[in-house]
């Protein structure tokens, strides 16, 4: 007879102290049908614009920040003037792009390679039509800023880390724009050489008792405490503990960071 167990989905951060972790349960049968291993990893796939699903868009965004930028990296706000905004999306486009040419110019005059995310806002809400831009640092804020000759106003900000050392007011603020989206579009993007993050399913991991520890736990307000035994090189910063109104199966959804 087969079995349900309990699924670790677990992400890392590998160049920070960020990690994610999904339980749920999943049964034998299922796992039968599409021939996993006990214990797989592999590297988080970017979501695809047909089948574009907005709660992983914006977990992928929030994994793809966190795995790539940090303290010594920047934030930039690119505007556009009324002469640039009269001549359509498609040309506001067209400069964004030419102005992400002259910065990779400008990174590899430092020997650097350029990375960065990008977040478009105000195609949809009736908003100032503006990019939200991340990129790394190593260069200086001056030069990025005038690089740029579409708007008035552009401002080059280093990154300001939460204090539990993640970037997590920033990807809420820079996902916002994801609700006035269109069906499937994606409000953001990014360049080719980020470092995508791993993604391990391990089903030896969390037992079905683990599972109800963690249930009773939250009912309790003990969360932290038993995840603390579980995980005791990580601090819990956000969870999310209940059932799937689909599946009805139980699950549990844990945001952490690494001890220093």
């Amino acid at each position: 007879m087969k079995r349900n167990f309990i699924r670790e989905k677990a992400f890392d951060a590998r160049n920070s102290r960020y990690k994610e972790v999904e339980w749920y349960e999943y049964s034998e049968e299922e796992q039968e049908a599409v021939r996993q291993s006990r214990k797989t990893r592999a590297r988080a796939s970017p979501p695809k614009i047909k089948k574009l699903n907005d709660s992983y868009s914006r977990k992928h965004f929030r994994w793809l920040l966190f795995n790539n930028f940090g303290r010594d990296d920047y934030h930039v706000t690119l505007t556009f003037d009324d002469k640039h905004l009269k001549k359509g999306i498609s040309d506001c486009k067209r400069e964004f792009a030419n102005y992400i040419r002259r910065l990779k110019r400008l990174y590899q005059k430092q020997g650097l390679s350029l990375r960065y995310l990008y977040v478009i806002e105000g195609k949809n809400d009736g908003s100032r039509l503006h990019y939200h831009l991340i990129v790394n640092g190593g260069v200086s804020r001056d030069d990025i800023e005038q690089l740029w000759t579409c708007g008035k106003r552009t401002n080059c900000d280093r990154l300001q880390l939460d204090d539990d050392g993640t970037l997590t007011a920033l990807a809420n603020y820079l996902m916002k724009s994801q609700d006035t989206k269109k069906k499937c579009e994606r409000s953001w993007n990014g360049s080719q050489n980020l470092k995508r993050p791993d993604i391990t399913i391990d089903d030896n991991k969390v037992s079905r008792r683990a599972m109800r520890k963690v249930q009773d736990a939250a009912r309790n307000d003990e969360v932290h405490a038993v995840m603390n035994c579980i995980y005791p090189k990580y601090k819990v910063i956000d969870f999310e503990i209940g059932r799937n109104p689909v599946t009805g199966r139980d699950y549990a959804r844990f945001r952490m960071v690494r001890l220093e």
